[in-house]
C-alpha cells in the first residue's frame, strides 16, 4: 500500500500526498487544527509501518516484527538477541500498541 502522506518542511511535519489546497478551505481555526493533527498522526503511523533495515535495530527497540522481502510468509516476532532468531530476515517494523478501548 502506498503512503497517503508526505513529509513537509516547517511547522507541519506531514501533508496529504498530491493534495491541492484551496484558499480559505478551512472556515475556522478548529477545523484547521483538527485536520493538521489528523494528518500528522496518520503520517506518524505510516512512518512506524515503514520497514527499516536490520542494521538500524537497537536493543532499545525491543521485540519487533522481522520480514524478508518479498513477503511470502508471516513475520518473525522477537529480537536478534533471541536464541532462535532467523538468519534470513532483513527488515523490521516496530510493534504498534493498540489504543485502549473504552
Amino acid at each position: 500500500m502506498d503512503r497517503l502522506t508526505e513529509k513537509t518542511i516547517g511547522t507541519f511535519k506531514y501533508d496529504l500526498k498530491n493534495f491541492k489546497h484551496k484558499t480559505k478551505e478551512f472556515n475556522d481555526y478548529d477545523a484547521f487544527f483538527a485536520y493538521s493533527n489528523a494528518v500528522k498522526r496518520l503520517g506518524e503511523l505510516e512512518d512506524a509501518n515503514e520497514p527499516k533495515p536490520m542494521e538500524e535495530w537497537h536493543e532499545d527497540d525491543g521485540d519487533c516484527l522481522w520480514w524478508l522481502f518479498p513477503i511470502v510468509e508471516s513475520p518473525y516476532c522477537g529480537s536478534p538477541l533471541d536464541s532462535d532468531f532467523p538468519d534470513y530476515v532483513t527488515h523490521f517494523t516496530k510493534l504498534t500498541l493498540p489504543i485502549q478501548s473504552k
